[in-house]
């Protein structure tokens, strides 16, 4: 397992960033004391991933792991991950056909299975696909219910590497923004990839970025979906049609629920004996395809 992230912590620049940023998109006035947690479910993982609570002690991230506010997840080299960010936890389909019992997998607090693939999130929810080698704080998760309406607060700290997120359509009350480490994004209701240096590709709807350069203050860019932006020399450029291509299959893999088999290391080869010919075929359940990490 490889796990080299870490990076310098640039506070004062983000909080310079987020003024700017509240400043492009409002001031939103929140009752916070009526604010319950949120969750992060991890629906979906392809090589290595680990996360901690409290920065100092690591455990290895599965499949159907729960968890909130504070907790800080991190893929391995050529590893991925995806979470789902909702009110409450998702619930893992259990695959009756799995040579081992799945009931208890959303229960335990660090189930020993690997390599198991069973969801992948619906249409109408937040989700974050993580790439290889990249660092995401979840630093606030919580929604009130005011009764007419839901208002989530997401802030989410992309200390390296680069995430593919899908944000459904939010109240206007509500936000949803990645902290970098050289200023911050919001998005509402639209989808696209985001590096740590401030990069975006992004596919569907808009987001826009507050990002400070050494002293000077911050620079807010509204990037629509179609366009990247380029930290390095600071412009908006189409984005090339391989690459949207790519774009849309993450969109498409982020809003579709399916219960798909199982991957583990036991034998799931199926025989099938014809009742007339006496012999069949041999039907293996096929495996999930690999993580693309040279995606866009």
């Amino acid at each position: 397992m490889e796990f080299k992230l870490e990076r310098p912590i640039m506070k004062k620049i983000q909080f310079l960033a987020v003024c700017g940023l509240v400043l492009a998109l409002g001031a939103v006035a929140r009752a916070e004391t009526a604010a319950k947690p949120a969750a992060v479910t991890v629906v979906g993982i392809s090589g290595e991933a680990r996360y901690s609570i409290d920065g100092k002690a690591w455990h290895p991230l599965v499949i159907g792991k729960i968890l909130h506010q504070n907790a800080i997840i991190e893929t391995a080299a050529n590893s991925s991950a995806d979470l789902v960010l909702s009110g409450s936890p998702v619930p893992i389909p259990e695959d009756t056909s799995s040579p081992q019992s799945m009931s208890m997998l959303t229960m335990a607090p660090d189930p020993n299975i690997r390599g198991y693939v069973s969801y992948k999130p619906m249409t109408q929810q937040n989700v974050i696909h993580m790439f290889s080698q990249t660092m995401l704080a979840v630093d606030q998760l919580t929604e009130i219910n005011t009764g007419a309406d839901t208002v989530g607060n997401t802030e989410l700290d992309l200390r390296a590497g680069k995430i593919f997120a899908n944000v459904k359509k939010m109240s206007a009350e509500s936000q949803f923004i990645i902290k970098l480490p050289n200023g911050v994004a919001g998005i509402r209701g639209s989808s696209g990839c985001v590096d740590s240096s401030g990069s975006v590709q992004w596919y569907l709807g808009q987001i826009v970025l507050s990002l400070v350069a050494p002293n000077s203050g911050p620079n807010v860019i509204v990037i629509h979906g179609g366009f990247a932006y380029d930290a390095t020399t600071g412009q908006v450029i189409p984005i090339p049609p391989k690459i949207l291509a790519a774009l849309h299959q993450l969109g498409v893999y982020s809003e579709t629920l399916y219960a798909q088999v199982v991957s583990l290391p036991n034998d799931v080869t199926k025989i099938y004996i014809s009742p007339t010919q006496g012999t069949g075929g041999v039907i293996t359940i096929p495996t999930p395809p690999p993580d693309d990490d040279d995606g866009p």
